[in-house]
């Protein structure tokens, strides 16, 4: 959560005390109210994440809320989700990264390469997430060091690693089954405990680790402050290179892990795996509540993002509406809630 904080000098003077208090006051009411802005925000995305569930629910004649499609949602929803936490403190820090589908690929192609060559699948997951944090690191030094606009950098990137994954593969496939040789390994990332599926815990988990260290961090405030204003945050001491090329590298781990949970599902590698994973966890932030100008964002509205992008695009189907209108209605609701953001914003300043 942004947190917003006026300093305002006085001179010495009879009344100092009280105009200091006075300040103090208003620092508290300003923070008291983006805290019930930034409140408000979530609760609606909330509401409407229930909404789109009964009303698809609703459509499909209850299938949509049945066992076996709500743990396909849980998993799909998982995939994508561990990718769009990263996306979403990257973009609080102020920039973008298109490349986590192509990174995902590579996290996915280094694990079933490896494990071919005889290595343990949980060192083979290691190699393959460093291999992310590696690939997030070039985005982050590429980008502060040269002073290149993120989305430039990382859109060259994109391309780069999904023409690297081409000329690997040649487009073949690559086969990866854990499930009779390493059945631990399996079930770590895609088994599950009772109905819950592995890949729905694990992205429980990133929700909860990323929200600590984004609200509750010293780390998260320098996030913000970068987001926010770069150059006050460098006035306060705040190295701003180095939290968003931590950013960048956290991104990149995030989508090697998502690109190997995939590998393990799918039991192989294809040269499109994650293609257009970008712009769906783009979406899904924006839709969460993540300014796209940096400064503003939460784990928890970019999580409910993510399960309204699922919902809409497994609903839509469920409830007999051709496939291609899921682009469509996606669009809408992402310029639409842009839209409102920047209202927001423009009234609270």
């Amino acid at each position: 959560m942004t947190k917003v904080c006026f300093s305002v000098v006085f001179r010495q003077s009879p009344e100092s005390g009280r105009m200091k208090e006075r300040s103090l006051g208003i620092k508290h009411e300003v923070g008291q109210r983006f805290s019930r802005l930034a409140s408000t925000r979530e609760a609606i995305i909330f509401a409407v994440t229930i909404g789109l569930f009964v009303l698809f629910t609703f459509l499909s004649g209850g299938k949509f809320a049945s066992t076996s499609v709500t743990g396909i949602l849980a998993i799909s929803a998982a995939e994508l989700g561990i990718v769009a936490l990263g996306v979403a403190m990257l973009m609080t820090c102020g920039e973008f990264d298109l490349s986590v589908g192509s990174v995902t690929a590579v996290g996915s192609l280094i694990a079933a390469m490896l494990y071919q060559l005889g290595l343990n699948p949980f060192l083979a997951l290691a190699i393959a997430v460093g291999g992310g944090v590696v690939a997030g690191a070039i985005n982050g030094l590429v980008t502060v060091k040269f002073g290149i606009p993120s989305f430039i950098v990382t859109l060259g990137t994109m391309m780069a690693w999904r023409g690297l994954v081409s000329v690997v593969t040649k487009g073949y496939t690559i086969i990866f089954r854990v499930v009779d040789t390493h059945p631990a390994f399996h079930n770590v990332l895609q088994g599950g405990m009772g109905v819950v599926p592995a890949p729905l815990i694990w992205f429980v988990v990133m929700i909860i680790v990323l929200m600590l260290l984004l609200n509750f961090h010293r780390f998260g405030n320098h996030v913000f402050a970068t987001g926010g204003n770069k150059e006050a945050a460098r006035a306060m001491g705040i190295n701003t290179n180095k939290t968003k090329v931590t950013c960048f590298m956290i991104v990149g781990g995030l989508a090697a892990f998502s690109g190997v949970m995939q590998l393990v599902r799918i039991r192989g590698f294809q040269a499109l795996q994650g293609t257009g994973m970008e712009l769906m966890a783009i979406g899904a932030v924006v839709i969460g509540g993540t300014s796209l100008f940096g400064g503003t964002g939460t784990i928890v509205g970019a999580a409910l993002g993510v399960l309204i992008v699922t919902f809409l695009q497994f609903g839509l189907i469920m409830a007999g509406v051709p496939g291609f209108w899921y682009k469509l209605v996606l669009g809408v609701l992402i310029i639409a809630v842009v839209a409102m953001n920047t209202v927001v914003e423009r009234r609270r300043k």
